[in-house]
């Protein structure tokens, strides 16, 4: 037994050594387990109940019975419905068929009925349990209606929505609140089912927060876990997998092996959208030996995530025997999309073989059939490419069409707009196989036009209320207008591409495939951050990444002096100036060009707001709020330095430099803002970054969320901090950080670093970039001639790793 579970059961069968003329032995066993499974303890309750029945279960005694159904209660978190069906089928004696304990049973037994699949014994147990607990038992109620909301194959949505805020206002009105946090967390599953993500995630984390403050280490267990499906669903994955690895970890701890099942198999799904096959297969495989011996009707599931991953190895018949395993477990537990799912499998395994009429008719069916959104986007990309197989382009397009129009219906859903960052994901594999069928047709402004349509949606929208697309798409007037050659990236597994968009047109390059262009990248990054960052020590990697990224368009781009990069994947954390120019002599790339970085054609185009000219705000060289982060020895030169070139500055130095300040200084008033300090960049919740300032009332963290509550007209921003352009990088948005909410907010350029600046150099630099800025260059052209400035000096600097974190955001 657990150490910790046989402290608790010790504890709870105290009174039974102490037994006193005021408390039977069994009424103190029955009062111990029930005060153990009402803290959500069930693996203790259960433990002490079968302590206390070895020592009893003899005894014809009311609180004996009360413990068999008790013990029956709790042993569903277990996830052994035979165990619970076992332990709850011996009916009552007649004296106790209206009590507590037969509440308790009927509710079991209805659980463990629908877990086996058999629903209308669960319709009558509920039923049954309803009538008791209403007419003698109040307090228990809330738990009926709670159990009728969780049966999502046996009842239809609205049905277990009303169930849910039934549970919700009988746990008010005793003031239970235990059950109140299971109601809101059960509406938020519920919620969920519906596609209401948003609303999901928002019930989720209330319910987790109230959890953590009572300690109540189940629900906590079943929030993180359902957290963990609502992330993945809105196609962020790592912050799904961050809830779904604490949920696994209190299901080995708490023996829910039931709940351990369906997380395994979310987890599962984040590592095969980040990539890791071999991850995913193991914890599905664990999922489906578990389901297996536990008899879940999550079995069919598990059979269905393996069978996917034996298609995307080519392993048709492998894939299409563990498919119709799961389709026949999957009808038998009524989990109409898992088989719906499973029947857009079938038709790629069709469509892999050369069969594909047949796989045109089950998407058909599909189609007509699926409810859910993600269902019908999936199925009607998987018959564009049947119809693009076939032949009949004007069908493929149709359909690709179609599939898009569901996955913007599905974004329109989400409300919050941080969630929405992350939604592209989930529809990339869709947009790579689109935009690849359009080039394979010699269409590449139509391509590039669907590239377009998917890049920086939230900050478009929230920069002028509307998508990011406009009706009319001109790149040749953009590249014009903005007087720079474009270079536009789409990073895709099978083959990547380049459109390159000049007046005179747009041309499209295919390249390597993303994990070929990525590697690649990893490996050049890690090498500027060391010793070997030098021409001499990496310029091979920096010559291979010339090759794979504009060697291909070199022709394209002969005489091109300013050069507009529009990243994807990867490329958004890595600074392409740095590639390396084979010939005449290897040099890198940004003693040729002029380099800036938009986040879509769309925002290059957008005109320059009308602010006073010169006006400086100044901000940095706080006092130290926090060990985490030690004072910069630089910062207050870097000040001195930049003050030099703005006669007209505010400066919030010192004590002065904190969030409070900031945000009350109208920053909306400066052409100019220049922050000198620490930066964190948050991964999980990108709007967590934060610049850190001095202390005041409210803190020390003037963070990417607030910054966005304050629009600006600047005309440049600086973010001489570390990691001040972002760590995470999503699908058509890019990188989401510091220099995204300044951009957010208005700033027409942001310069921000990608990775950790030297507080030593950054001054030099500084002091070069705003001297060509006040000399009448742009801000683009001010921070290469700075750049240039230390490359070629005959000091450390010279190397990538003092220059070339910083690069420039062109925003509107």
């Amino acid at each position: 037994m657990d150490r910790s579970i046989g402290r608790k059961v010790i504890a709870a069968l105290l009174p039974l050594l102490m037994t006193s003329a005021a408390a039977p032995a069994p009424e103190a066993a029955y009062r111990a387990a029930r005060a153990l499974y009402d803290r959500s303890e069930f693996k203790a309750a259960v433990a002490a109940a079968d302590a206390a029945l070895a020592r009893f279960g003899h005894r014809d005694d009311d609180a004996v019975w009360r413990l068999r159904e008790l013990r029956a209660i709790a042993l569903v978190d277990s996830g052994k419905w035979q165990a619970v069906l076992d332990a709850a089928s011996p009916p009552l004696p007649p004296r106790l068929r209206k009590s507590e304990a037969a509440v308790d049973r009927l509710r079991a037994l209805a659980i463990a009925s629908y877990q086996s699949n058999r629903f209308d014994d669960t319709d009558c147990f509920l039923y049954e349990a309803e009538l008791l607990a209403s007419s003698s038992h109040p307090k228990m109620l809330a738990d009926v209606y709670l159990a009728r909301a969780n049966m999502r194959r046996a009842f239809l949505p609205p049905e277990r929505e009303h169930a849910a805020r039934d549970a919700l206002a009988a746990a008010r009105r005793m003031k239970d609140l235990t059950v109140q946090l299971k109601a809101t967390g059960t509406l938020g599953f519920i919620l969920a089912t519906e596609e209401r993500y948003d609303e999901a995630i928002d019930a989720g984390e209330e319910t987790l927060r109230v959890a953590t403050a009572l300690g109540n280490e189940s629900i906590i267990q079943k929030t993180e876990g359902n957290l963990g499906w609502y992330y993945n669903e809105l196609g962020d994955p790592e912050s799904a997998a961050a809830h779904l690895q604490r949920a696994l970890a209190l299901c080995v701890k708490l023996g829910a092996d039931g709940n351990r099942v369906t997380d395994l198999l979310q987890l599962g799904e984040t590592e095969v959208a980040s990539g890791d096959l071999a991850s995913a297969k193991r914890h599905f495989t664990d999922a489906r030996d578990l389901a297996a011996t536990t008899a879940s009707p999550s079995l069919g599931s598990a059979l269905m995530n393996l069978a996917q991953l034996a298609a995307r190895s080519g392993d048709v018949a492998t894939a299409r025997q563990m498919n119709a395993q799961a389709i026949a477990l999957n009808q038998k537990a009524k989990e109409k999309e898992a088989v719906f799912t499973s029947r857009i499998l079938d038709a790629r395994l069709d469509a892999m073989s050369g069969q594909l009429e047949s796989a045109r008719a089950t998407l058909e069916s599909v189609i007509a059939g699926a409810k859910s959104k993600a269902l019908q986007w999936e199925a009607h990309g998987q018959l564009a490419l049947v119809y693009a197989a076939l032949g009949n382009e004007r069908l493929a397009e149709e359909h690709f069409r179609n599939a898009v129009d569901k996955t913007e219906e599905a974004r329109d859903d989400i409300q919050n707009d941080e969630r929405r960052l992350a939604f592209p994901e989930l529809a990339k594999a869709l947009n790579d196989a689109y935009i690849d069928f359009l080039i394979t047709k010699g269409r590449a402004r139509d391509a590039l036009h669907v590239s377009e349509l998917n890049r920086a949606r939230t900050l478009a929208e929230g920069l002028r209320g509307d998508a990011a697309g406009d009706a009319s798409f001109e790149p040749e007037r953009v590249v014009r207008e903005a007087n720079v050659v474009a270079l536009s990236y789409w990073l895709a597994p099978k083959r990547s591409f380049l459109w390159v968009v000049k007046p005179a047109g747009v041309q499209a390059f295919a390249l390597a495939p993303s994990p070929e262009i990525e590697s690649a990248i990893a490996s050049y990054q890690s090498a500027l951050a060391g010793p070997r960052g030098t021409l001499a020590g990496s310029g091979a990697e920096g010559r291979r990444l010339y090759k794979l990224l504009i060697e291909p368009a070199a022709a394209s781009l002969r005489g091109a002096s300013r050069v507009a990069v529009i990243p994807d994947g990867r490329l958004s954390v890595f600074n392409i100036e740095t590639a390396v120019v084979p010939d005449p002599k290897p040099h890198y790339w940004i003693e040729d060009v002029t380099v800036q970085r938009a986040p879509s054609l769309q925002l290059l185009a957008a005109s320059r707001a009308d602010v006073q000219r010169d006006r400086m705000l100044l901000i940095g060289d706080a006092p130290q709020a926090d060990p985490a982060f030690p004072p910069l020895r630089h910062a207050h030169a870097e000040i001195a330095r930049v003050r030099e070139h703005f006669p007209r500055t505010t400066t919030l130095a010192g004590s002065q430099a904190t969030p409070r300040a900031y945000l009350a200084s109208a920053p909306e008033s400066y052409a100019f803002l220049h922050f000198v300090a620490h930066g964190v960049a948050a991964r999980q919740r990108p709007l967590d970054s934060a610049v850190i300032l001095g202390r005041d009332r409210d803190g020390y963290k003037l963070y990417a969320r607030d910054i966005i509550e304050h629009p600006l007209r600047a005309r440049l921003v600086t973010i001489s901090s570390c990691h001040g352009a972002g760590r995470r990088s999503f699908a058509g948005e890019g990188l989401v950080g510091l220099a995204w909410a300044f951009l957010r907010a208005g700033a027409h350029e942001v310069i921000a670093a990608l990775w950790e600046v030297n507080d030593e150099a950054t001054p030099d630099l500084m002091d070069a970039m705003y001297a060509a800025l006040r000399s009448g260059r742009d801000p683009a052209e001010s921070l290469r001639i700075a750049k240039l400035k230390m490359l070629r000096s005959n000091t450390i600097y010279r190397k990538p790793l003092y220059w070339a974190p910083f690069v420039l955001y062109s925003g509107r």
